[in-house]
């Protein structure tokens, strides 16, 4: 008796690497994730301190005079912060760090929903900072605009390289 051969079923389409470019976005992304958790959980950890008292040690460990005109703005301002201005501002910065790792590891896995993503949040940043460079010109606020727009530039390129891609694939495994 000869076993019959198992069939083992095509795979559907051969999954591609995220090109090194969407790796290096990704990995920002990350990073940023992270570091806004990490602030996230240092403006929890805040609303039952005295605000004031914490940065005002952080102005001597700094060696900063609590006398400076600025310092003092600052400290005074930084007394009146209330407990739910924190919570508030701790809930944004852990939905804001959500969405950036989010973005950052669909994208490190080639996800496609990541890569739309990221081409309508890096989209949505571009007219905000052309007002804000248009209202108050400086040479640093255009080269982070063309910065940002040869970001979005290349990443729609990707995408649309690997939708069209994506596309034209069940069509060659008909054939």
């Amino acid at each position: 008796m000869n076993p019959e051969p198992v069939s083992t079923p095509a795979p559907a389409v051969p999954a591609k690497k995220a090109p090194i470019g969407l790796k290096i976005i990704a990995g920002a992304k990350i990073t940023k994730g992270v570091a806004l958790s990490g602030l996230s959980l240092g403006v929890f950890d805040m609303i039952h301190r005295n605000v004031a008292a914490v940065a005002l040690h952080f102005v001597q460990l700094a060696r900063i005079s609590p006398e400076n005109h600025y310092v003092e703005l600052a400290l005074e301002k930084l007394g009146l912060v209330e407990p739910s201005t924190l919570i508030r501002l701790g809930m944004l910065s852990a939905l804001y760090a959500s969405i950036q790792l989010l973005e950052g590891l669909g994208l490190w896995f080639g996800a496609a929903w990541a890569e739309y993503l990221v081409v309508i949040s890096t989209a949505l940043f571009v007219p905000e900072e052309c007002l804000a460079t248009a209202r108050h010109f400086t040479w640093f606020k255009v080269s982070i605009l063309l910065l940002n727009a040869l970001i979005l530039a290349y990443v729609v390129h990707v995408v649309w390289r690997r939708y069209r891609e994506r596309k034209a694939a069940p069509v060659l495994q008909e054939a």
